[in-house]
């Protein structure tokens, strides 16, 4: 490749929309959403074979070739997406994503489309694989004859988008008072409060469950007499200087520890442990 020039913006210079793309991508270098309530995936209000896709926005790498650029898409309302008619007999995992379609590269379309792609039925069904220029948003569980999706059968995959942007945002807090926890993709970045007289039980659940990306934290703190034990799910390794390493406690009110996914289900706990 050479040196794209004229830059972008350049006065008097013509700009393929592929080098105002590039730019995007030096803003978000990774697909995901921008902002952690954009684009989730829930049941319909009257549960059915179909799915609402809440407003929101998000990054999309394209795929197609290299050097694509980010595509920034936004969703301006709720939209539903259809989920085809279960299997009689076995059940399957389908895919919500949404799509780029771009004709300077391939095909004769140019838009950005709710996709979902279905799974093959099977008695241990697996994921499809997400589409090229897409960003993956939900997998959801197709039982066997079933006739209505719940939000018991939907799984959120989205990852928040990587900026290349030094960011100075607050902290967001995720306040929890019961004496078991099991984190949530939304958790990534945020405060999570533990406040309960009795010992809690916090699980970090494993990446085919909830997707977090490499160099995700999220920060613990014990909040009342309650000591919080942090152990991960089925799949999942805890490492730290805890007495115990695999199971690392919070070690007084007001300790805080901060959980690290270095490698894919593999976490590192840092902070005032026992």
């Amino acid at each position: 490749m050479t040196l794209r020039t004229p830059p972008s913006w350049l006065q008097n210079g013509s700009h393929p929309a592929e080098n105002d793309r590039l730019t995007m991508q030096a803003l978000y270098s990774t697909t995901g959403i921008i902002g952690s309530t954009s684009l989730a995936v829930t049941q319909s209000a009257t549960p059915g074979m179909s799915v609402l896709i809440a407003s929101g926005w998000a990054a999309i790498v394209g795929t197609t070739q290299a050097n694509m650029g980010v595509y920034t898409s936004y969703n301006d309302a709720s939209v539903t997406a259809s989920i085809a008619t279960a299997n009689a007999t076995n059940p399957r995992i389908d895919l919500v994503c949404l799509t780029v379609n771009d004709a300077y590269y391939t095909g004769s379309t140019n838009n950005i489309v709710v996709n979902v792609v279905t799974g093959t039925p099977a008695g241990s069904p697996t994921v499809p694989a997400t589409p090229a220029n897409s960003i993956a948003l939900a997998q959801v569980y197709v039982g066997a004859a079933v006739t209505s999706i719940t939000n018991s059968n939907i799984t959120d995959v989205r990852v928040a988008v990587t900026s290349n942007v030094i960011s100075a945002n607050n902290i967001a807090i995720n306040s929890q008072t019961g004496t078991t926890y099991t984190t949530v993709l939304a958790d990534n970045s945020k405060l999570v409060t533990l406040a309960n007289a009795s010992a809690i039980a916090v699980t970090i659940p494993p990446n085919s469950s909830v997707a977090y990306p490499i160099g995700a934290q999220i920060t613990l703190a014990q909040y009342g007499a309650g000591q919080p034990t942090i152990s991960g799910g089925s799949g999942v390794t805890i490492v730290s200087t805890g007495a115990t390493a695999a199971t690392p406690k919070l070690r007084v009110q007001y300790s805080t520890a901060t959980c690290i996914q270095t490698s894919t289900n593999t976490w590192l706990v840092v902070g005032d442990i026992a």
